[in-house]
């Protein structure tokens, strides 16, 4: 089964050292999509109103396959 990697850039930044093995493409892609969720639930943003967490899905070879982002903003509606 092939291995990707997953580096997160957003709150923090974490390279992928261990990666995963998926069955295809399509499989690291979901696998992705579930990530994006679960680091918003734990990494609520404590400074500003703008934020953005993205996972970039790379292969074997660190030839970048998909790129997925969920975006977090805030505004005031009284000061």
């Amino acid at each position: 089964m092939p291995r990707f990697y997953f580096d997160i850039q957003g709150f923090h930044r974490e390279r992928d050292e261990e990666g995963v093995e998926c069955a295809d493409l399509q499989a690291a892609i979901r696998e992705a999509k579930k990530l994006l969720p679960a680091i918003a639930m734990s990494e609520v943003p404590e400074d500003g109103e703008r934020h953005a967490v993205t996972v970039l899905v790379t292969d074997e070879d660190g030839h970048p396959v998909y790129s997925g982002a969920l975006s977090f903003v805030g505004s005031w509606l009284i000061r």
